[in-house]
């Protein structure tokens, strides 16, 4: 996946933009992680011959490997895009869901 250059050589202190606009979608969930049954899913412009990119592959490659202290900034406007980051947590206006500790 093209994703894993945005997190090399940052360090504490930095702050990472990760934008996209395009399609997005969801697709069955076969490993049991989503609570709707559904992962999201981007569908890059290649997606008909590559693959959609899912939530998991996502959290995978530039979430769950953020070194501490490194800020990521996302901003996704795609269809089904609430959760494609398959964050622990899911704010909502004025409260918080499932709050991660």
């Amino acid at each position: 996946m093209a994703l894993f250059w945005l997190l090399q050589g940052c360090q504490a202190g930095d702050s990472l933009v990760f934008h996209y606009s395009g399609h997005g979608s969801r697709q069955r969930n076969y490993n049991g992680d989503e609570v709707d049954g559904y992962d999201e899913t981007l569908c890059p412009l290649d997606f008909e011959t590559q693959g959609m990119i899912v939530d998991d592959e996502i959290n995978t490659t530039i979430v769950k490997p953020l070194p501490h202290g490194v800020r990521l900034h996302a901003i996704i406007d795609a269809c089904h895009s609430g959760t494609v980051l398959d964050l622990p947590f899911l704010c909502r206006m004025n409260r918080l869901v499932n709050q991660h500790e």
